[in-house]
């Protein structure tokens, strides 16, 4: 098993101190869709000539909490299974991830595993894959489907928006003529999505995003920081005119809680996405975080071990090329008897 990785050191604040890089595989390719159909008509298996299936997995999101545990579940998981298995990080610094990962296809790799990628960044990937024709599979890679994923599996941005939204107006007693920030980061392609969804339906409720606008977090690695800094200064200037805090996750939720336990408000509710260990605590506790929306990557790195195998076996594809799964919501009516899997410290 090998590790590539960059790491220029993140806050401590809102991701913990980051692990070692773990090994993950996983294997790349676009354009050769889907249908459970062998790739290649010559095909039998998806093995290298060598009899070994080598994976090579990338991720620029290995610190955040679902980077990390679902790239280090895959790891552990192809290993299981005897692959062959490198997984390649960086700081969300695509330049190096495209660079990394060319190299891995052109010095053999079976397939890649993209796990939380920008579909945006990744062309370089997509056409070495494609010119060795070799599968792409994708975690949490957009938001619809894209031919350059033989399969992308993630979670629907409508459900964990509207569930988000439904019980953030439980806490606040309604929507309608409250005052809500609304706390994204549009570079990430699922929390752009949910956020701007989040900013229409408070809109057309009759809630008045405050600044007119969504927050905008520059950097997810200081996300809490900078949300504690957001809701800060918006109560010092505005003491009693914030009802609630729609972040599209759980860091930057977090912070937005700090923020308001320090200024002793109680009437100022939270929402995020994520059901990280500390948030659901925080849920516990009856602290200003009311509710998060939970998305299993444990189930979903499962699904892709299974599509991945079955490539391995028999370089059969997946049918569907795009998988959206329904969230769960957490809030304090579930929070006592729900185990988060994000966020544990061992």
């Amino acid at each position: 098993m090998r590790t590539s990785h960059l790491f220029p050191r993140l806050a401590a604040v809102g991701v913990g101190v980051l692990a070692a890089v773990a090994l993950a595989g996983c294997s790349v390719d676009t354009g050769m869709g889907g249908g459970g159909s062998s790739s290649d008509s010559d095909k039998t298996d998806g093995l290298g000539d060598d009899g070994t299936f080598t994976v090579a997995a990338f991720t620029a999101g290995y610190g955040t909490p679902a980077g990390k545990l679902a790239m280090d579940d895959f790891v552990e998981k192809a290993e299981a299974d005897g692959w062959d298995v490198t997984l390649y990080t960086s700081a969300f610094d695509y330049d190096k991830l495209n660079s990394d990962v060319q190299a891995a296809i052109a010095q053999g790799a079976d397939a890649v595993m993209a796990g939380f990628p920008d579909p945006r960044q990744i062309a370089p990937i997509v056409q070495s894959a494609q010119d060795a024709d070799i599968p792409i599979f994708s975690i949490d890679g957009g938001v619809e489907a894209n031919p350059d994923f033989v399969v992308d599996e993630t979670f629907g941005q409508q459900a964990m928006a509207d569930q988000t939204l439904a019980a953030l107006g439980d806490a606040m007693g309604g929507i309608e003529g409250k005052n809500v920030m609304v706390i994204g980061h549009d570079p990430h392609v699922g929390i752009h999505t949910r956020s701007t969804m989040a900013v229409e339906a408070l809109e057309q409720e009759g809630a008045t995003v405050v600044g007119g606008e969504m927050k905008q977090v520059l950097d997810p690695g200081t996300s809490r920081t900078e949300a504690l800094n957001f809701v800060t200064d918006y109560l010092q200037a505005n003491p009693d005119g914030l009802d609630g805090v729609w972040a599209g996750w759980d860091d930057a939720a977090l912070g937005a809680v700090q923020a308001i336990e320090e200024s002793g408000q109680d009437d100022v509710h939270v929402t995020g996405v994520d059901a990280l260990a500390q948030t659901v605590e925080k849920i516990r506790e009856g602290s200003p975080m009311y509710a998060t929306a939970s998305q299993d990557w444990i189930s979903v790195v499962d699904d892709l071990i299974g599509y991945l195998s079955d490539y391995a076996d028999s370089a059969a594809l997946p049918e569907e090329t795009f998988v959206e799964l329904e969230p769960e919501i957490i809030d304090p009516s579930n929070a006592d008897d729900f185990e988060p899997t994000l966020g544990i410290t061992e």
